[in-house]
């Protein structure tokens, strides 16, 4: 393993050779105390030194990601030999396809028909983990299996580029994560015997992104919570926390707005709420196009949501009457719904539901 040691002055002339198996940084140089300079990994640095993030995007865009960290070395994993990445990232235990990694729950009960939920991960709750499972491969509302149908295979899809992640969509080094992503649908669902019709796709934030950008993609159904469609929010007000200047091809302001002129079916579901700072973006970009008339919009005005984190775990009842009227196929219309000021009960949810959908027929 190469050793590159780091310090202020040297961090603008390194360059990164793509044929190395891994990289280990020696940044103890780097920071203004010792908790900086030997706990804090080079991620964390790169928060506050812009010539450490140049560096980290330098790294990213060339294949190269955090796999773990230890007395002020960061040691990055080349992700162009998946196998030794798989290996070193202590991935050994997940499935993979081409270079995804996932996991695949199957159903509690297995029926001659059977359903398919993808879960996709929202950024991690320590988004700059050294541990590259729990920063791209973190694993959301664990407990779902308890709320949907018993028939249901689990998905959950890693999302592995950038520095929080790729948000499940093509990134500078990798051109291939969209279509990659889509023929692992289609193997598991053609592995599993399962229609169409009976996959849904789910995410929260980042996830969110995802579930949006991947169900009109591919025709899925789909519910998105509170999708992140364009990065200005988090690029200008948290000095670009998600790692995303630099990184991708094109904005998602630009490809969310490129994809509501594709035709969108039916069953395509947003869950948002206008007290989430991303509120304006994701109605500027959702409505950009009249095709949009066939998304599903819940608008929560729920009290304890004051900001994007806030949406998803105060919307859950929502969320779950949501999928499971998806895979159930109770009430089939499109709906327009804002539900405000108290916390609704599911019936009064429901009673919005049909009121909206009988509105639009």
């Amino acid at each position: 393993m190469k050793t590159i040691k780091l310090s202020h002055e040297n961090i603008d002339n390194i360059s990164v050779i793509g044929n190395e198996e891994q990289i280990a940084f020696d940044k103890k140089e780097l920071g203004e105390n010792e908790k900086e300079k030997l706990e804090f990994n080079l991620y964390a640095n790169a928060r506050r030194y812009p010539k450490v993030k140049s560096l980290i995007v330098k790294l990213s865009n060339s294949g190269f990601y955090m796999t773990s960290h230890s007395d002020g070395k960061s040691i990055f994993s080349n992700y162009s030999n998946i196998e030794s990445f798989q290996k070193n990232s202590n991935l050994d235990s997940k499935l993979r396809y081409k270079k995804l990694f996932y996991t695949l729950e199957p159903p509690e009960i297995k029926n001659k028909k059977n359903n398919l939920l993808v879960v996709f991960s929202s950024v991690s709750d320590f988004p700059y983990n050294a541990n590259i499972e729990r920063r791209n491969f973190f694993e959301n509302f664990k407990t779902i299996r308890k709320y949907i149908p018993h028939n249901t295979y689990i998905l959950r899809i890693s999302d592995i580029g950038g520095v929080v992640g790729s948000f499940y969509l093509n990134n500078n080094f990798n051109d291939e994560v969209e279509s990659t992503i889509q023929e692992l649908l289609i193997k598991v669902s053609n592995d599993l015997s399962i229609e169409n019709k009976d996959i849904v796709l789910y995410g929260v934030s980042k996830g969110g992104t995802a579930s949006l950008y991947h169900g009109i993609l591919g025709g899925y159904k789909c519910v998105a919570v509170d999708p992140i469609v364009c990065d200005d929010y988090h690029q200008k007000n948290h000095n670009d926390s998600h790692f995303t200047i630099g990184t991708f091809p094109q904005s998602k302001k630009n490809k969310f707005t490129e994809l509501m002129t594709h035709d969108i079916h039916k069953n395509v579901n947003i869950i948002y709420s206008q007290n989430s700072p991303i509120f304006n973006d994701i109605e500027t970009i959702i409505k950009s196009n009249d095709k949009n008339n066939n998304i599903n919009l819940f608008n929560i005005e729920h009290p304890k949501i004051k900001s994007h984190p806030d949406v998803g775990p105060n919307t859950i009842n929502i969320l779950m009457l949501i999928i499971n009227n998806l895979f159930y196929e109770f009430y089939d219309g499109n709906a327009n719904v804002r539900i405000k000021n108290e916390w609704p009960t599911s019936r009064k949810i429901l009673d919005h539901l049909i009121k909206a959908i009988k509105n639009k027929k």
